[in-house]
């Protein structure tokens, strides 16, 4: 009704409501209102005819329209009358205001695109409209967004994108390689050896200074590419997500890529769909979310198109809103898009978080405030020695820098890297072994798992269904190949009972799988779906035929408190045929009649029995049983009120995987509880549970919970009784959370296996979700933190010894680094005691750091799994990685390795008196000593002297070698010698620095195999 050129130049798309908290006064911006008599003439006239207006004015200086009516009783909302009438006259949506209406859009300069997205050249994009959608109705989002139940056209999609943008979330930037290089410089070791080097320049030492420079530049070269590499390891892992959606452009069907999807789309939504951008529900049925990426909510969250918000109502409240990155976890509907890319919900949170950081696990918590107590013990152990060197009489500048060089030597520069390169390389090495590894705390946990939840269908078995067994009222039929046996009797299934001719059509209205293609004997959908298909098409059924002359018009999917599939279609007569399988008991109990050989009869209690008892002889043999009935109605919703007819029953066999009963084996062996979750009756899943050994070598009774009523338990009383459990059945995913949070209430470290839509909060709320790389479904596998590329259980085994195998490889690494560097600080503790000249100086002290708490440490990071690792109990969770009797084995043997480091200083200075000599042999003494601590760290549990038990480390033996060569030059060759002020060494210099080195390492080798004899012992007693 309003010419374009009486309005602004850019006038807004919206009726904004600028006030309405008065009940019954709404204030009202218009576009193109500014000066328009005849626009403000035109709205008071048409205003005023409808009753419930009492006062209408238009302000042509301001643009504000003001309403006043009669508001609806108990509401202050505006009569839905008044609004039909502004948005038909002004063909504008009414909405509310928010902030972001009024300001001018940003400009946004989109990041470098990945080649693989193709996305566009960097340009500058304007801001998406931002309201609340989640209270206006469906119809007007859809004029808000210029939008069309047919979806856009591709012309408008395209245009769409170049002038918002792709839907990509931004990029988040990490660390420069420069802000790495350049945090290396940032500690404690590294102030106090600026401080050395300030110190010795100062008194002249030149040659001192640029030691000490050399030396924190090597180690910062080092610390820097080692953290480089593992940091791209560790922050390439991330979310899984789909490439495409689907979408409906033009009133079709189709999928597209991703990016590609624009502000305006019709978003269709099924099981397992990912929703790929912010979106305002159109129609939903039965429809539920994971939103536990944006709300941390476990479980499920329902949808409801019809829903209205607040203004205030929370995110996680929503109920007519679905956001990117979660997913479609049951049911369907339809939404059209709203916010993509960077103006999502997801997307403001990223832009939020700014710089990308490396994700830190407890583990490396611990070291990191490890390393913090030994700055502060080593600070106080220099004070101590620098005060009792004055006391004994020397030099204050020279004690000043023995006392810095000590603090340095306290304080192992191998520290920092040890956990982030052991984790990166193991994420490495079972990326090799077809683990995919997507969040960090994963790796530290396979670990410490105590049971592995596995579920049934499709990780113990292949999912490859196929029906063996019908069972209607009159006949019981064996399937083999294809063919129907009565006996031994080979038979025509529809002859032998009118009964099983019905039940075949069941079975494919009530069916979602497809042929591939006209014709074409390969059947596109579920496992089970088409099992379901392929028996009839065995059976003779035309199942294009029947769809065709019975077309659908409705389907309610398996919901969680509706265990059956329902179809309805209709009939050539004007009636609706309903179709229904599910659950045998739940099915059975809508039934009030049943077919016997195609005559209808009332279904007696008798019957109901031998329904319910060939139900549970068919799950005894393993097989999953389904139940089948239909009804015939006038309408569409009569079945709801009508009682169904009983068919029959269905046994479908699913073929349990090779191997799986010699992995659970495994698992028992190595500690852990294997306990089995399924959906089938508890008769199938106690015969598969024995079929795999799930009661373990000693053959324990078996524990089955139906887990039919689970929730109505209270968390203390589930908390017990799942301990003693060992298979849950007919579990629904709801339940499968619940055991799962049980088991943790508990105290158990939880792994959880699952590859369905179903298994994603379960998945979630584990410890460790694992799921299958192939046949998992994205919404497994976006929640995961474990994932077997080769879709093959018995590679978790392969997990779990490389999970252990981390956490003793760090361990090892530890004890080495903390050992050596402790017999330093007590060879110089003794120095300082004794007085005199020191047994070592600081250059000592920093060559010493520099050739053995790096390489030997981070080889000793890549040592092999040894070969009991998988015979073990699973470790203590909650166990610190260094524990007080680890202190008690390092001050032993560091004591040990320093009593033969002060050993051979005594003979030199017996041989040589006090000098460069003595200190000479004492300084290659106590190197070579930690070169051989290196290979006693490697385990607690196997020593040198059994090399049969004992994996080889050339990684060690290469560091070891290098190393052993910069040693022998620092004696060999002049500049070198000179610049650590260490002597030649002679033939029974060399014998003896051999003896003070080796005989520790004997000694503490020897004491290892004692302890391990006195454990054997006790164990035996």
């Amino acid at each position: 009704m309003t010419d374009a050129n009486t309005q602004d130049n850019k006038p807004q798309p919206y009726l904004l409501i600028v006030n309405d908290r008065v009940a019954g006064r709404t204030r009202i911006k218009v576009p193109g209102l500014y000066r328009n008599d005849r626009l403000r003439a035109n709205l008071e006239s048409r205003l005023t005819v409808l009753d419930e207006i009492r006062l209408v004015r238009a302000n042509t200086l301001t643009g504000n329209l003001l309403i006043e009516y009669t508001a609806p009783l108990g509401t202050r909302e505006m009569p839905a009358s008044i609004a039909q009438l502004l948005e038909a006259e002004l063909g504008y949506p009414i909405i509310r205001h928010t902030e972001s209406i009024d300001r001018p859009p940003k400009k946004v300069i989109a990041r470098k695109p990945k080649k693989a997205r193709r996305r566009p050249e960097a340009t500058e994009y304007p801001t998406q409209p931002l309201q609340l959608w989640h209270t206006l109705s469906g119809t007007r989002v859809i004029n808000f967004v210029q939008g069309s139940e047919q979806g856009l056209t591709q012309e408008a999609a395209a245009q769409r994108l170049a002038k918002y943008g792709y839907n990509l979330l931004s990029e988040q930037v990490g660390r420069s390689s420069l802000q790495m290089f350049l945090a290396q410089f940032v500690s404690a070791p590294v102030a106090m050896l600026g401080v050395a080097a300030v110190i010795s320049l100062a008194t002249g030492g030149v040659a001192d200074t640029a030691v000490i420079v050399t030396v924190v530049l090597v180690n910062s070269v080092i610390g820097f590419v080692t953290e480089k590499s593992a940091e791209k390891t560790i922050n390439a892992l991330g979310q899984l997500t789909p490439e495409t959606a689907i979408v409906i452009r033009g009133g079709k069907k189709q999928e597209i890529s991703m990016p590609e999807l624009a502000l305006g789309d019709i978003l269709i939504l099924a099981p397992g769909s990912y929703i790929a951008a912010d979106a305002r529900l159109l129609e939903s049925h039965c429809l539920t979310l994971d939103e536990s990426p944006l709300t941390g909510e476990s479980l499920p969250a329902s949808k409801n198109h019809e829903y209205l918000g607040e203004e205030d109502t929370a995110l996680g409240d929503r109920q007519n809103m679905v956001y990117m990155g979660t997913t479609v976890t049951g049911g369907n509907g339809r939404a059209i898009a709203v916010a993509t890319g960077r103006h999502t919900e997801i997307g403001k949170i990223q832009d939020l978080v700014g710089v990308t950081k490396t994700p830190v696990t407890p583990m490396q918590i611990q070291i990191d405030d490890m390393g913090m107590q030994l700055a502060l013990l080593s600070s106080g152990i220099c004070v101590l020695v620098f005060v009792v060197g004055l006391l004994r009489g020397r030099p204050l500048l020279e004690m000043l820098m023995s006392s810095i060089s000590l603090a340095v030597a306290a304080v192992p520069e191998g520290l920092p890297t040890v956990a982030t390169t052991t984790l990166a390389l193991g994420i490495k090495e079972m990326k090799s072994r077809k683990v995919l590894i997507r969040q960090l705390p994963a790796v530290e946990n396979l670990g410490s798992v105590q049971i592995i939840c596995l579920d049934k269908t499709g990780t113990l078995t292949l999912n490859q269904m196929s029906v063996v067994a019908l069972q209607t009222l009159q006949t019981g039929i064996k399937v083999k190949e294809g063919g129907f046996y009565h006996g031994e009797a080979k038979v025509d299934a529809y002859r032998t009972d009118e009964t099983l001719r019905r039940m075949m059509e069941v079975l494919v209205l009530c069916n979602e799988s497809t042929p591939a293609e006209e014709g074409d004997s390969v059947l596109q959908g579920s496992p089970t779906e088409n099992a379901l298909l392929q028996i009839a098409i065995d059976a003779g059924e035309d199942i294009h035929s029947l769809r065709e002359h019975r077309p659908a018009l409705k389907m309610d999917y398996r919901a969680e408190d509706r265990p059956y599939m329902v179809t309805v279609h209709t009939l050539e007569d004007g009636q609706f045929f309903t179709a229904v399988k599910g659950s045998p008991s739940e099915v059975l109990e809508l039934c009030r009649r049943c077919s016997i050989d195609g005559r209808l009869e009332v279904l007696s209690e008798d019957q109901r029995q031998s329904i319910l008892t060939w139900n549970e002889r068919l799950g005894a043999d393993a097989l999953r049983v389904l139940g089948v009935a239909y009804c015939i109605t006038g309408d569409v919703t009569g079945y709801k009120q009508q009682k169904l007819i009983w068919l029959g029953l269905v046994g479908m066999e699913d073929i349990i995987r090779p191997g799986m009963a010699e992995l659970m084996a495994q698992f028992h062996d190595a500690g852990i509880e294997t306990v089995m979750i399924t959906g089938d009756q508890s008769s199938t899943a106690l015969s598969v549970g024995k079929r795999l050994g799930l009661n373990g070598v000693q053959g324990k009774a078996l524990e089955i919970i139906d887990s039919a009523h689970l929730d109505k338990l209270d968390p203390s009383v589930l908390a017990g009784l799942v301990g003693h459990t060992t298979i849950f059945s007919r579990v629904s995913p709801a339940h499968k959370l619940l055991i799962v949070e049980a088991l943790q209430r508990s105290g158990k470290v939880v792994a959880m296996t699952g590859d369905g839509i179903n298994d994603s909060p379960a998945l979630k709320a584990a410890n460790i979700g694992v799921t299958l790389g192939e046949k998992g479904t994205d919404a497994a596998r976006s929640v995961a933190d474990v994932i077997l590329e080769d879709d093959d259980l018995k590679t978790m085994v392969t997990a779990i010894r490389e999970g252990r195998t981390i956490y003793d490889n760090i361990r090892k690494s530890l004890h080495f680094l903390l050992s050596t560097n402790l017999s330093e600080i007590e060879v110089m503790l003794f120095s300082a005691a004794l007085g005199g000249p020191e047994i070592l100086n600081p250059m000592q002290l920093l060559w010493i750091n520099l050739i053995t708490d790096i390489f030997p440490a981070l080889a000793l990071a890549m040592d092999p799994p040894e070969f009991d690792v998988l015979k073990r109990p699973p470790r203590d969770p909650n166990a610190a990685i260094v524990s007080r009797s680890d202190y008690t084995k390092l001050i032993r043997e560091s004591g040990i390795i320093s009593a033969g480091t002060l050993g051979v200083y005594g003979y030199s200075l017996l041989r040589y008196g006090p000098g460069q000599n003595a200190s000479t042999n004492a300084f290659m003494s106590l190197t070579i000593a930690q070169f051989l601590h290196a290979y006693r760290s490697r385990s607690e549990h196997t020593s040198i002297f059994n090399l049969e038990n004992r994996p080889s480390n050339r990684y060690l033996d290469t560091a070891v070698g290098l190393s052993g060569l910069m040693q022998v030059l620092a004696v060999t060759f002049p500049p070198l010698r000179r610049l650590l002020r260490l002597s030649p060494v002679g033939a029974f210099d060399v014998i003896a620095i051999l003896a003070g080195a080796g005989l520790p390492f004997i000694a503490n080798e020897a004491i290892k195999r004692i302890n391990k004899n006195t454990f054997n012992q006790d164990n035996e007693k």
